[in-house]
């Protein structure tokens, strides 16, 4: 397992428990630059979450 600074640690928490990243791997280099499809997969996930769609309800 690799040792990571306190603040990535906390951030790469907070993603496991939103789901935003599911993908162990890139979990596990915080460090290493990602393809950019995953950082957009990333940002529709959490756009996805923040508008809900028509067919959800609001409450």
């Amino acid at each position: 397992m690799i040792i990571m600074e306190g603040h990535k640690e906390a951030v790469i928490r907070k993603i496991r428990a939103y789901g935003i990243i599911k993908d162990p791997e890139l979990l596990e280099r915080p460090d290493e630059p990602v393809p950019l499809w995953v950082l957009l997969e990333a940002l529709l996930h959490v756009i996805d979450r923040l508008e809900p769609s028509d067919d959800r309800p609001y409450d």
